[in-house]
């Protein structure tokens, strides 16, 4: 195994608890997937770590307190067996039960993250210099959480339009049902990188049930109704989802069928675009006590570029004329770059000529650890304002 020296700046981030080491200005003459041992500049050992030139990164799996002479299946057992105790402190395994079990640095598994869905696993790689490592981990993670099978998935930089997949035991049915505080979820392991419910909203859609009841409430960027299935379920007078995709709208109305929500008056699926649906609920006068945003961090959807710093605020805006006074705005965002949420929101509502308190924020739930070394790692923000 060869070793590589970190400068000073790259061995403090480490000592510090860091795992994900930036290699962007390191020499590192090692290929894709190969294992190094990291040193100091006095040559003091601080770990090993997998080659992943994808991303620009030196994933540290071990460290000399961790006691493990290589990388391999042992040492990948221990994280998972680990990984699995707090998720069962947590109270999430079961049967039938889709949560997070391996999130990353937090776990100790820095480029590798795992949901767990009903009796299967899906496991993304974050590079391909890990996809091997990726079938080894998806062994002991139907091993310790006693699942049938895993899909393991690279998750290409940049995305693609394919996604090369691996399956491990014994393969995953195309479509199977997993729960969430007993909710039903149709899941498709094998489609995409994304295979139909995020489990890192969890407890922001336990948590709206305190503020829906009795409201009528619009879903922007609905993909498979998760959010809406969970403002119906609290008593939502009326619940419309919009999304651009007439497959995930299917795909949403079959989960609200499998909570037996199928009054067509009251649940309504939109197939269209957000913001050109806001201008038609303005014009029209429409009214929504409850609106909801969850958009993708970048799209061409609409045959240009849409980022959320830059777009945002506009659609907040939007949104905002369609809230009556005392109504709610419920915002999310998935990206460590944006910076903060609730900055953005109040561009977006002053862009309206309204004013707003926060009356909640939240982020990632407990099964989704970060280092503290690593603060970027905590992508999720959520805001919760109270129009004026």
């Amino acid at each position: 195994m060869k070793s590589l020296a970190l400068p000073g700046p790259a061995a403090a981030f480490v000592l510090a608890g860091g795992r994900d080491v930036d290699a962007t200005k390191l020499a590192v003459e090692a290929a894709a997937g190969d294992h190094v041992r990291l040193v100091d500049e006095r040559g003091d050992e601080l770990g090993l770590a997998v080659v992943d030139p994808d991303n620009a990164r030196l994933r540290l799996l071990a460290t000399p307190a961790d006691g493990f002479p290589r990388i391999d299946g042992a040492l990948l057992a221990w994280r998972v067996e680990r990984a699995l105790r707090w998720r069962k402190a947590l109270g999430l395994p079961g049967p039938d039960h889709a949560y997070r079990l391996i999130h990353g640095a937090g776990d100790g598994l820095p480029g590798f993250a795992c949901d767990v869905v009903g009796p299967a696993a899906v496991v993304y790689v974050y590079g391909t210099g890990l996809r091997a490592l990726g079938r080894t981990l998806a062994e002991a993670i139907i091993g310790f959480a006693q699942l049938r099978g895993a899909v393991v998935k690279l998750r290409a930089r940049g995305g693609a339009e394919t996604v090369e997949q691996d399956v491990v035991g014994a393969r995953p049915d195309d479509k199977l049902i997993a729960t969430e505080h007993g909710v039903p979820f149709e899941i498709h392991p094998h489609g995409g990188l994304n295979h139909g419910l995020f489990t890192d909203m969890r407890e922001h859609r336990r948590g709206l049930a305190r503020f829906v009841a009795g409201a009528r409430v619009l879903n922007l960027f609905s993909y498979t109704g998760a959010l809406s299935v969970a403002c119906a379920r609290a008593g939502a007078a009326t619940v419309t989802s919009v999304d651009t995709s007439p497959g995930v709208q299917a795909w949403a109305s079959g989960n609200f069928a499998r909570s037996g929500l199928v009054d067509a008056k009251r649940w309504r699926f939109e197939t269209g675009d957000a913001v050109r649906f806001l201008a038609r609920a303005a014009r029209d006068k429409e009214r929504y006590d409850a609106v909801l945003i969850d958009p993708p961090t970048f799209s061409t959807a609409r045959g240009q570029a849409w980022t959320l710093d830059r777009d945002y605020p506009d659609l907040i805006a939007k949104a905002a004329a369609v809230i009556p006074p005392d109504g709610l705005l419920w915002l999310a965002a998935n990206t460590h770059e944006l910076g903060s949420l609730a900055k953005l929101a109040q561009k977006g509502v002053r862009l309206a000529n309204r004013s707003a308190a926060i009356v909640e924020q939240g982020g990632l739930p407990p099964e989704y650890p970060t280092l503290a070394a690593q603060p970027h790692d905590r992508y999720l923000q959520v805001c919760l304002l109270r129009l004026a």
